[in-house]
């Protein structure tokens, strides 16, 4: 797919998500159906900032139907807001590399160009970025400095990420991808929603539920 096609796919996106928030905004969410309550609270790492932490993975297929639409709505994220993604790898090593590559972008100031086109060659062009020599001609036509990829890809510093972002996930009780907390107190999926757009709307109802339990108008 070609960054013109990307571009079509987040505006069509976008827009079913902006259709599905004012569906979501007219009714009441349910605790136990359209999210869940997180018991005991989980700690944020955000401050003052409402923490909101996406557990994804690139190899997931429903993360990458999930991703224009969490593209087009960070557009229009409050600024009380903090948006972290925690990459999930189930012990897989196939998802381990992909979320290296993750926490790789993210140490490059990479993530917010390369994610699209990543979860892209993965399930719509097939390319196996599990294979190094693979993934380097792929990084390499992406505009990747692929020494410095590789540098940090085995870096202490990748490696530590990665065993803070199992952590935090087997905190959370990760069961399943893509799934959203909300300040440590919420969560929700499109397995709860029913709805890839939905789930953002199901966030956004969430935001202003942890703002007001924080104090805040």
């Amino acid at each position: 797919m070609n960054r013109r096609d990307l571009f079509k796919q987040i505006v069509s996106l976008a827009a079913l998500a902006a259709m599905s928030s004012r569906a979501f905004a007219q009714k009441a969410l349910q605790a136990g159906k359209d999210f869940r309550v997180i018991n005991p609270p989980r700690p944020t790492e955000s401050g003052d900032r409402i923490e909101v932490l996406e557990f994804f993975s690139y190899g997931c297929p429903h993360c990458h139907e999930l991703e224009p639409v969490v593209e087009a709505w960070l557009k229009q994220l409050p600024k009380d807001v903090q948006f972290r993604r925690i990459p999930i790898t189930f012990n897989r090593d196939a998802w381990t590399v992909l979320a290296k590559m993750y926490l790789t972008y993210e140490l490059m100031g990479e993530t917010e160009r390369m994610s699209l086109p990543t979860f892209s060659a993965i399930h719509n062009d097939r390319v196996n970025l599990e294979d190094e020599a693979t993934r380097n001609a792929w990084l390499q036509k992406n505009g990747v400095n692929v020494a410095k990829f590789n540098e940090n890809f085995r870096s202490f510093s990748v490696a530590s990420k990665l065993q803070r972002a199992t952590q935090v996930a087997a905190a959370y009780q990760i069961q399943g991808v893509p799934t959203l907390a909300v300040d440590g107190k919420y969560m929700t999926a499109p397995s709860m929603t029913n709805s890839l757009e939905g789930t953002l709307a199901v966030v956004d109802q969430l935001i202003v539920r942890a703002r007001g339990e924080r104090g805040r108008k």
